[in-house]
């Protein structure tokens, strides 16, 4: 049975945090830290000392990941980086001896493989297999940060003992499951086979160990530990206890235990159950908690002996022992105790206003009585203090772990596993889901609209309005210089959304506190042009509804589509698409029309094409399939709004040219009443029609939708009601557009 873990001792050397710690023996412990360094650090073999042996340069930011291989009869240190970079040292110099280039991202995983492999497992959602310095293979399917990466042995999995079994865990909550055949054939590529997909986690996935060779262990940010039989992709056990997000797992199965550390700067200790207690839905409990003086218990590793390595977000390095010859002498001990009780643990107060309430808080007498279960937490008020105890079911009493102090309710927002100010929502396309942009305060607005632009490949013309939308939105923690900038935010969708290359776009200032302060998009003095459009995903979309379509679009005309230029299409083209468009919406189901009428709108810049478009049986047809009842896509709503934005962009200012080249005097004589443009007489005729749908409700648009439905309308009321209004109030009956209606 093993005996309780205590304090055996502390390396002190890093000036950062310890993100990730391997123990290649007995006396070898390699670190990695956010100062740009790892590790190489000494340990007796029977006594409490350690001493830092080495210090591994080269990396140009955080180092995030570390292994070792032992390769030929050396031992070889991997790390993986924030630079993109995998360095590969030997234990006799700090100098990297070749590195490993190929991921976009961070590098966050590494694994020893079989067959002289590496496996990485990167931001870039990647996991790549290194063999002889280069990269044989990538697997890609997650959908975010792969944060942990597995190998197994594949005898009990597939029965094949050249088989390279990858489990990989991903900030998109999947476990996936790999089989890699064929790795030692030079003259194929790797096959890849992807065995399983596990999804029962409710976050991120942020841990992996192996239990036996097919069985592993799973921990996430959902505060849960899952057993899993690899064979089948059961979950079969649960482990709970940690009450904040979990960071690492190490299992050491010749001692029947393994060790977990998290956010809830503690490490747990909990006995690997026998085979014939493993089934689903069966819950089992830890059997020591290891407080921490530290808020985050990055990282963990057990050494062959049975010892617990830890790594802190204080820089610490800290071994546990549970062998008495191993454990620090008593004075030590209580050094620890001491350490831990004056700890000051923050956790957000009630009140929301930085104050606990101590009179809600059981005395000291709630200390007399024994907790119920190992690693219970207790806060009770000690004269006038919060006061934090832990309870130790192996010592029988409660632990003072440190005080507690109130501070304001955190609205940080977590986006793939990681933490941020601000995630805000950026819509590119309306046939796709908004974009994620994840933002930190003490970020560069550029950095990351530069970051985001890349991850999703999109055109570099929208860097400086997302910047700016980024400044706009986070308030006073981007610099003076940044918020005095001109920003842009998307008044018909809200302060966190917004469609990059929008004109009409609200102007925020900033105030001395560092809030924003939004301006009326009210009054302009330049047209409405929604001419962005995003072909790649459109086109992706189009082809998927023609395919469920009982009249399939010809080749010649999806091919002109795809070519489509808004800044390089003649008028022949546009009239082509145009007829074609039109004629292809009067026979398709009004549900599937709306990647036709993305493209409508933006062909009605062409004189021609406009008149096609509002010749009067096409228009009331595109009117009957967006307003004329409740249960149409509003999509197509939205989009015959825009269409009809982009009709006063391209109409009125060649109308207003015609306007005023008469006198007032003779506009108001029937004769010399100008031509009106079709689209500016559809435009006006609709207008009744839209207020009476939105004010009366009779189409359910979602909150969203129906709050961009407004904006357009008052956007369009605005510029046909002022295209004359610098001379003539709008209120007047002399104002020109009324004498010609």
């Amino acid at each position: 049975m093993v005996e309780i873990y205590k304090l055996r001792c502390t390396l002190s050397g890093h000036k950062s945090d310890v993100r990730a710690v391997t123990c290649p023996s007995d006396t070898e412990v390699v670190s990695a830290s956010r100062d740009l360094t790892a590790r190489t650090w000494h340990i007796s073999k029977e006594g409490c000392d350690g001493c830092e042996n080495m210090v591994l340069l080269g990396h140009t930011n955080y180092v995030s990941a570390v292994c070792y291989q032992e390769l030929d009869n050396e031992c070889r240190i991997l790390t993986g980086s924030h630079d993109k970079l995998i360095r590969v040292y030997n234990f006799m110099s700090p100098e990297a001896i070749f590195t490993l280039k190929g991921h976009e991202d961070t590098v966050c995983a590494l694994a020893p493989g079989s067959h002289k492999t590496i496996v990485s497992g990167s931001w870039d959602k990647s996991i790549k297999i290194w063999k002889d310095k280069k990269c044989v293979s990538t697997l890609s399917g997650h959908e975010a940060a792969v944060w942990c990466v597995l190998v197994m042995s594949s005898v009990n999995i597939t029965g094949r003992i050249d088989d390279l079994i990858i489990v990989s865990g991903s900030a998109d909550r999947t476990i996936r499951i790999w089989c890699i055949r064929d790795l030692n054939k030079d003259t194929s590529p790797p096959e890849i086979i992807l065995l399983n997909s596990l999804c029962e986690h409710k976050d991120c996935v942020r841990a992996l160990a192996c239990i036996d060779d097919s069985r592993f262990l799973s921990a996430s940010n959902d505060a849960s530990i899952r057993a899993w039989d690899a064979t089948t992709g059961v979950c079969i056990g649960e482990f709970y206890g940690h009450t904040n997000f979990i960071y690492g797992l190490a299992s050491l199965p010749s001692f029947q235990i393994f060790v977990s550390c998290g956010e809830d700067r503690s490490i747990r200790v909990w006995r690997i159950p026998p085979p014939t207690e493993w089934f689903s839905g069966r819950h089992f409990s830890c059997f020591q908690t290891i407080l921490l003086p530290c808020q985050s218990a990055w990282c963990v590793a057990v050494v062959p002996n049975g010892d617990i390595v830890v790594g802190g977000s204080d820089s610490m390095i800290r071994i546990f022992s549970c062998d008495p010859k191993r454990q620090a002498t008593v004075d030590t001990l209580k050094l620890y105790e001491t350490e831990l009780a004056n700890f000051k643990i923050t956790v957000p107060s009630s009140s929301g206003d930085g104050d606990l309430v101590l009179n809600n808080l059981p005395g000291v007498e709630a200390l007399t009585k024994p907790g119920k279960s190992e690693g219970q937490i207790m806060v009770i008020n000690d004269g006038g203090r919060s006061v934090c105890y832990q309870w130790s079911s192996h010592d029988t009493r409660w632990i003072e772990v440190g005080d507690v102090v109130g501070s304001q309710p955190s609205n940080r927002q977590v986006y793939e596993g990681k933490e941020y100010d601000f995630v805000f929502t950026v819509d590119i396309d309306d046939s796709m889901p908004g974009l994620k942009l994840p933002y930190n305060r003490t970020e560069d607005p550029w950095f990351s609209a530069h970051s985001f632009i890349q991850k999703h490949d999109l055109p570099a013309g929208y860097l400086d309005t997302i910047a700016n939308f980024i400044i706009r939105n986070a308030g006073s923690s981007v610099s003076s210089d940044a918020i005095n900038d001109v920003s842009h935010s998307d008044p018909f969708t809200g302060a966190h959304r917004y469609i990059p290359n929008n004109h009409s776009l609200t102007v925020a200032n900033s105030c001395s506190d560092g809030t924003s302060v939004s301006t009326s998009f009210f009054p302009s003095e330049t047209f409405i042009s929604l001419r962005s459009i995003s072909l790649g995903p459109l086109m992706t979309k189009l082809e998927s509804l023609n395919e469920q379509s009982h009249i399939p679009l010809d080749h010649e005309f999806l091919e002109a589509c795809r070519n489509f230029d808004i800044d390089n299409c003649n008028e022949d083209q546009a009239v082509y698409l145009t007829t074609n468009i039109i004629d292809v919406i009067n026979k398709w189901t009004p549900d599937i029309i709306f990647p036709l009428l993305d493209i409508l709108r933006c062909l009605v810049f062409w004189q021609k094409s406009s008149d096609i478009i509002f010749e009067t049986s096409n228009w009331n047809h595109l009117l009957s399939i967006s307003f004329d009842k409740a249960d149409l896509s509003s999509a197509n709503c939205l989009l015959i709004l825009r269409l009809l934005v982009n009709c006063l962009a391209a109409d009125c200012p060649r109308f207003i040219d015609i306007i005023r080249c008469q006198s007032f005097s003779s506009l108001s004589s029937t004769s010399a009443k100008p031509k009106v443009p079709r689209s500016l007489i559809a435009t006006i005729g609709v207008m009744g029609k839209i207020f009476e749908i939105v004010n009366d409700n009779k189409l359910q648009f979602i909150t969203r939708k129906q709050h961009q439905v407004r904006s357009y309308l008052h956007v369009c009321l605005y510029f046909l009601s002022c295209m004359y209004t610098p001379h003539f109030p709008i209120n007047e009956r002399s104002h020109p557009l009324c004498i010609v209606l």
